[in-house]
C-alpha cells in the first residue's frame, strides 16, 4: 500500500465515520458516554497516527514489523508515534500531541540520539 492510497483510505474512512451518524442517528439522541460517541471522538487519532506512522517509517516495516526493535532510530520513531498516539487520546485533540512531538523528535535528532 502506497502513501496515497493510505491517505485516501484514511480520509474516506474518517469521512464515512463523521457524516454516517448524522445520516443515520438523525433522529435518536446519543449521550456522550455512548460507546458510538467515543469511538467518534478517537477516530481522529487513528487517521492521524496512520499518516505519522507512515511519514516516518514508509512501507518499509509493513512486511517485517520486528525490524523496529533492531534499529535505534526506529526504535526512537515508534515511541515518538506511540507518545503522540497517547497524548491524542488524553488530550483529545491531535494538533498539540502532534506539535509537541514533532518538536520531541526533532531535539533528539539535534542531540545526536536518533
Amino acid at each position: 500500500m502506497n502513501g496515497w492510497l493510505l491517505i485516501g483510505t484514511a480520509a474516506a474512512a474518517s469521512y464515512l465515520m463523521r457524516s454516517l451518524p448524522l445520516v443515520v442517528f438523525r433522529r435518536l439522541t446519543l449521550s456522550s458516554e455512548s460507546p458510538v460517541v467515543r469511538l467518534l471522538q478517537h477516530a481522529a487519532s487513528a487517521v492521524m497516527g496512520s499518516v505519522i506512522y507512515l511519514a516516518l517509517f514508509g512501507e518499509s516495516f509493513f512486511t517485517r514489523p520486528v525490524a523496529h526493535l533492531h534499529d535505534a532510530d526506529a526504535l526512537l520513531k515508534l515511541a515518538i508515534v506511540i507518545l503522540a498516539g497517547g497524548l491524542a487520546s488524553w488530550l483529545r485533540s491531535v494538533f498539540r500531541p502532534l506539535m509537541a512531538c514533532t518538536a520531541l523528535y526533532a531535539s533528539a535528532l539535534l542531540l545526536g540520539v536518533g
